[in-house]
């Protein structure tokens, strides 16, 4: 994604604390990160407004792994990312996980976050001709020179 349009935060740790969290965001968002959760929240959210609405820059946050959240983990991203602003969202939030985390949403608690969620899409695995074809151009890139792995190596990994 272009850098001078969008602003990419890649975030893989779902199993730390809120506050942790927060500040892995701001430091992410450029920001000194404070010691109070309250001002975290405050700095957090006035960053996004101030790339989205000044400087033109959509931020986009992505949060592997959440599957291993916890549900306060879950409950705070709806609150940090819940802007008054209903008719403009000044930010894509990308949430990723394995089939639990659909589980984990669609529990009542969690009402709140599920109905913000505008697209959700599920990964189907690969065939094992798909398979092959992903493992051989991977350790080519690698700079294999012959095949390293055997068949049954590749349909055990298609399964």
């Amino acid at each position: 994604m272009h850098p001078s349009l969008y602003r990419v935060v890649y975030f893989p740790l779902s199993t730390i604390t809120v506050n942790d969290f927060y500040r892995g965001l701001a430091f992410n968002l450029d920001l000194e990160a404070t010691f109070r959760k309250v001002d975290l929240f405050k700095q957090i959210q006035e960053a996004i407004q101030g790339l989205y609405f000044e400087r033109k820059v959509v931020p986009v946050i992505i949060l592997d792994e959440l599957q291993l959240a916890s549900t306060y983990f879950l409950s705070d991203l709806y609150l940090l990312f819940n802007f008054s602003l209903d008719s403009v969202n000044p930010f894509v939030l990308i949430l990723c996980g394995m089939p639990h985390l659909a589980t984990k949403l669609s529990i009542n608690h969690q009402q709140p976050l599920q109905q913000r969620l505008i697209m959700r899409y599920k990964m189907q695995p690969l065939a094992r001709e798909e398979t092959r074809g992903y493992l051989e151009h991977e350790m080519n890139q690698a700079g294999a020179k012959y095949p390293v792995l055997a068949d049954t190596a590749i349909k055990a990994m298609a399964r």
